[in-house]
């Protein structure tokens, strides 16, 4: 008789469970890690808007699964670049393998924690468009790369414009008559990295000394500098002031919102580059490789276009981009490439001694001056006032030149040796210099109300006055001559 078999024990049949669950889970661990590769991963730390690098990073991904065949996950981490400067050089891990953003020296003095890279699509692009950097040119390879250019410029309210009865800049020049007073906005340049090539814009479009007249005169017809660009183009925006002084980036993002506002280069501007780079400590390098031979790329670059000004000659942006490389760009001819890498750092401490630091005496000054310009003519004594008033106001083209600037570099070690010294001597400088020429200004005022007979009275008694030493004109004459000797000297400590 055959014996029957026992049924299984409910613990059994458990096992037999768990078991199934395994031998299934085992089977979908191989088949997932041998037959569905698993998605690439890549982590980028930058500062743009978030519109810009979504577009980009979608595309891409695409790109990415067409060329590689699998798919590629990025996390897109907005940071600071002085946060980003200290993650790559400082700290145990740089939390990416892209960075993306910031001022070039950064990524210079960063330059040993970056990767350096060939990309396959380093020969479809220029080394340079006009004096501008596409990509590092210090080392064999490069470190880092250029994703996109932008220039300063000046973006415009038309609505605010006709309702103030003003008619629309056509060159940097233009911004300096009385009628826009008040009613320009902009970041100061020494405390921005976006708008300190302002300053070389107009040095290197005009000259030291006319640049630096300029650079005052302007800062005169300024209420307050705002905190940020973000800010300028808002005020535009809503109409609250009709021009800003600002990267294009910003004016074209707001451009898409509010179809009054326009932008223009004027007459000149400087192209500044957009770096990125692999960190050399990030773990998916393979995969940074290729997002840098993506960005590119003239399908890259025709994303970027949208938002920023392409490093192709091959791409056409989306208006009202232009292409830098078009003959119509208006950069600046002759541009002193070499003055600028010297020079930067010196300036922009020499413009915040000058100008940053008195932006409120300039303005008193300029107040008074533009009074006394009135009445200068009404008699010789006004004039002369006058003139000493406007050599003081715009002492600071004459007090260091040009060649001395190459002198300061060298005596300081590249500006990093005995600077106070010298910001001192330019602070001490800049605030006599404005004591001056509002007072001078007030004295012009004061002549111009001198009648003529009682001016003869005066000037006779001057000439006796000054008789050991000539006429009392010759007298302010020299002294004259001599402020405009003491232009030529740099104080050195």
């Amino acid at each position: 008789m055959r014996k029957l078999l026992k049924k299984p024990s409910s613990s059994a049949l458990i096992a037999l469970f768990i078991a199934a669950i395994f031998a299934v889970s085992m089977a979908a661990t191989v088949y997932y890690s041998y037959l569905v590769p698993y998605p690439a991963h890549l982590r980028i730390l930058h500062d743009h808007s978030s519109q810009m690098v979504s577009e980009v990073v979608s595309d891409f991904k695409a790109w990415y699964q067409g060329k590689y065949g699998r798919l590629i996950e990025v996390s897109m981490i907005p940071t600071d670049p002085q946060i980003v400067y200290r993650k790559v050089t400082y700290y145990l891990s740089s939390e990416a393998e892209v960075w993306w953003g910031g001022p070039p020296p950064l990524f210079e003095k960063a330059y040993t924690h970056l990767l350096p890279y060939n990309s396959t699509y380093k020969n479809e692009i220029n080394a340079t468009c006009y004096s501008c950097p596409l990509m590092e040119l210090k080392r064999a390879t490069p470190h880092w790369y250029v994703a996109s250019l932008y220039g300063l410029g000046l973006i415009y309210n038309e609505q605010a414009l006709r309702s103030l009865n003003l008619p629309i800049p056509q060159t940097w020049a233009d911004l300096l008559k009385e009628e826009y007073d008040g009613n320009i906005a902009m970041v100061d340049p020494a405390k921005s990295e976006f708008t300190l090539p302002f300053i070389t814009l107009i040095l290197q479009s005009k000259n030291w000394t006319s640049g630096w007249e300029y650079l005052v005169r302007l800062s005169a017809l300024i209420r307050k500098y705002d905190e940020s660009e973000v800010n300028s183009a808002l005020k535009v925006a809503a109409g609250y002031i009709p021009l800003a002084v600002l990267p294009d980036f910003y004016a074209y993002d707001k451009m898409a919102v509010y179809p009054r506002l326009r932008f223009t280069y004027l007459d000149a501007t400087v192209l500044q580059p957009d770096p990125i780079a692999i960190i050399k400590r990030g773990v998916y390098l393979d995969e940074a490789k290729a997002f840098i031979d993506y960005i590119l790329t003239e399908r890259a670059q025709t994303v970027l276009g949208k938002h920023r000004l392409p490093i192709r000659r091959d791409v056409t942006p989306s208006p009202p981009r232009i292409n830098p490389f078009t003959p119509a760009f208006p950069y600046i001819r002759n541009y002193n490439k070499t003055f600028q890498e010297i020079g930067k750092g010196i300036v922009k401490d020499y413009y915040q001694a000058w100008v940053t630091e008195r932006h409120e005496q300039i303005k008193t000054a300029w107040t008074v001056i533009r009074e006394a310009n009135k009445t200068k003519h009404l008699n010789p004594n006004a004039t002369r006032y006058y003139n000493l008033a406007w050599s003081n106001f715009t002492y600071a083209g004459y007090y260091a030149n040009r060649t001395e600037i190459d002198a300061v570099h060298g005596k300081t070690k590249g500006w990093t040796q005995n600077t106070t010294l010298y910001m001192n001597k330019w602070r001490e400088a800049s605030k006599k210099a404005y004591q001056n020429a509002t007072e001078n200004a007030k004295k012009s005022k004061q002549s111009a109300k001198t009648t003529p007979s009682s001016l003869m009275s005066r000037t006779q008694n001057s000439l006796r006055l000054y008789a050991l030493r000539g006429s009392f004109f010759a007298h302010f004459k020299k002294i004259n001559e001599n402020i405009r000797t003491s232009y030529n000297y740099l104080l050195s400590p």
